[in-house]
């Protein structure tokens, strides 16, 4: 019998691109190895989020898969669930660490990543420039990003008008409309902006409908992060000044490969790996920026678990 390994995603299929293209990274890992990817989905916007993980973590346990992976944006939980597999002898790995033992995880530099686009941007920006930040949802990953920009910005002289870890400054759906939400809230309380960084493409491209209905600042700089391919064809075209290509597949990949690891090579246990760092994707190098299609093979995710082991 194959090996099998059960991935928890946090979203739906093809509502957020980084998101699709982290669990086809790791797909393609466990492919390359021969591991059969079975995939279940706990939207981590559903108020029962960490027991609808739990809930697909025993399913896993109980089918005896021989690994079970999940994104920790809750580092909380689910603890217990997670404690039942591995005293079932199934191997738990997570992308981002979360607060209880796991066999691997993958750290993303998040801070690195928001110190690098605000000394990016600011560079871009007069004396004195004033911009804002759209957070994301309470998530160790948006959290650490939005602490890096904050620190660069306020090394660089760059006035940051609000608090970006305050929800009402938040696109707490990870999704485009979220964005605009925030965005006409911000341009409603602040008319002079220089900079806008939101968190994320997503809500960068909520951004840009926002300013499509009431209109741009003149002279705004707007950057965001993912490197995701509708966020690139906004700075082709002269909307967006800049993407953080994170190497979504990458982070994927880099979880997979400790998967392989673990199953074919030695045990891991308490390990943590850390994915690409990135580079922005800019006027200036757009034409050498590959989709993450490109990069890693695409194909379609098993949904379920369709056996339970004797």
């Amino acid at each position: 019998m194959s090996l099998r390994a059960l991935y928890v995603n946090p979203m739906e299929g093809e509502v957020n691109p980084a998101i699709d293209a982290i669990a086809y990274g790791l797909q393609q890992s466990l492919d390359q190895a021969g591991i059969d990817t079975r995939m279940l989905v706990a939207d981590f916007r559903d108020p029962d989020c960490v027991a609808r993980t739990g809930a697909a973590i025993r399913a896993g346990t109980a089918a005896r898969v021989d690994a079970i992976a999940f994104y920790a944006l809750d580092p909380t939980g689910p603890a217990e669930a997670v404690a039942e597999a591995r005293a079932a002898g199934l191997p738990v790995f997570t992308f981002v660490r979360p607060f209880f033992p796991v066999n691997a995880a993958v750290l993303y530099p998040n801070f690195n990543h928001g110190v690098c686009m605000a000394e990016w941007l600011s560079e871009r920006l007069p004396a004195g420039a004033r911009v804002a930040i759209i957070g994301g949802p309470d998530t160790p990953d948006d959290a650490e990003e939005v602490a890096g920009l904050l620190y660069a910005f306020a090394r660089r002289g760059v006035n940051v008008v609000n608090d970006p870890t305050d929800r009402a400054w938040c696109n707490l759906t990870d999704v485009s409309s979220g964005g605009m939400e925030v965005t006409l809230r911000l341009l409603e309380e602040h008319q002079q902006l220089d900079g806008l960084v939101p968190y994320n493409d997503e809500t960068m491209l909520g951004a840009l409908e926002a300013f499509d209905e009431v209109g741009r600042p003149d002279g705004l700089q707007l950057i965001s992060r993912n490197g995701s391919p509708n966020a690139v064809e906004q700075v082709r075209a002269g909307r967006s000044q800049g993407t953080w290509d994170l190497d979504a597949s990458g982070i994927g990949t880099t979880l997979g490969d400790l998967v392989v690891h673990h199953l074919t090579v030695e045990p891991l246990d308490d390990h943590l790996g850390i994915s690409p760092v990135g580079r922005m994707i800019h006027a200036a190098n757009v034409a050498s920026w590959r989709p993450w299609t490109d990069r890693i093979s695409v194909r379609p995710f098993t949904i379920g678990l369709d056996e339970t082991a004797p």
